[in-house]
């Protein structure tokens, strides 16, 4: 039977393992977000249009976010898993 110290120690080395996932869904989901801002970005009047800077650091944000809404889904599915197995 786990505890929940061996369930935080598996997340940790589950996180540790995936170290480049983690490098390639930001890089990704960065370069994604970050094109497709710019193609919206070119269709807009110039007084409305974003400078590549700030169009640079929301696809960033989004790109964090995507990593940090898998770790979580993985660290989820690693408790239900937990729940399941001592339920």
């Amino acid at each position: 039977m786990d505890s929940s110290v061996d369930i935080l120690a598996e997340a940790g080395n589950m996180h540790a393992s995936d170290i480049t996932l983690l490098i390639i869904l930001i890089i990704s989901a960065g370069f994604i977000t970050y094109f497709i801002l710019m193609k919206l970005n070119r269709k807009k009047p110039p007084e409305e249009r974003r400078s590549n800077l700030a169009l640079f650091l929301i696809s960033l944000n989004v790109s964090f976010f995507v990593v940090v809404t898998f770790f979580v889904y993985k660290v989820l599915i690693a408790g239900l898993k937990y729940l399941m197995s001592n339920g």
